[in-house]
């Protein structure tokens, strides 16, 4: 029976660091100045969430492939909840208002991450993702088809990279990610 409990808190402590080292290659890829400069998302809260979001729903993906993947995407999911949360702390958001904050963020993350599975699932999935992108990140703006296209290029590469990947090699770990947009 000790055993077992052991084992148990060996996976746990498992799972935490590679969510931690995950979390930091999605702050890092979302913070990567050419989504903003040469991709044209706005670099604004809302277009940097929109990044986040991105590639937690991009490795919650890959997480997906792994035998137990749960405890990882959860763990994953809270460090980019309890990141926000600091954020809006930080911006002067009042501790009463920053849970209404966030459950409107994560209902915009589970929003984003149905339409991106729905558009995945299209027989188009590119031009699908596409469409995902120029309505919500950038509000439908026309002008922004191009942009809209080379995120959704971006992501499909991602998830095919994501995919070949060793989750338990530690260098995957702390770049999951390709070369970058």
């Amino acid at each position: 029976m000790f055993k077992a409990l052991m084992a148990k808190r060996g996976k746990r402590r498992s799972a935490k660091a590679l969510s931690h080292a995950l979390y930091g290659a999605v702050v890092a890829r979302a913070r990567d100045p050419r989504f903003y400069r040469d991709m044209g998302v706005p670099d604004t809260f809302d277009g940097r969430f929109e990044m986040m979001a991105l590639h937690i729903y991009l490795l919650m993906g890959r997480l997906g492939d792994e035998k137990a993947p749960d405890e990882t995407a959860q763990l994953l999911y809270d460090a980019f909840m309890d990141d926000m949360a600091a954020g809006l702390r930080e911006a002067g958001v009042g501790d009463t208002i920053v849970p209404k904050r966030l459950r409107k963020m994560s209902r915009v993350f589970y929003g984003r991450a149905k339409a991106w599975d729905n558009a995945c699932a299209d027989k188009d999935p590119e031009a699908a993702l596409s469409a995902v992108h120029l309505r919500n990140l950038f509000a439908g703006e026309e002008i922004k088809t191009g942009s809209a296209s080379r995120l959704a290029r971006y992501m499909r590469d991602e998830m095919t990279k994501l995919g070949a990947i060793n989750l338990d090699d530690p260098k995957a770990q702390s770049k999951p990610f390709g070369a970058g947009p």
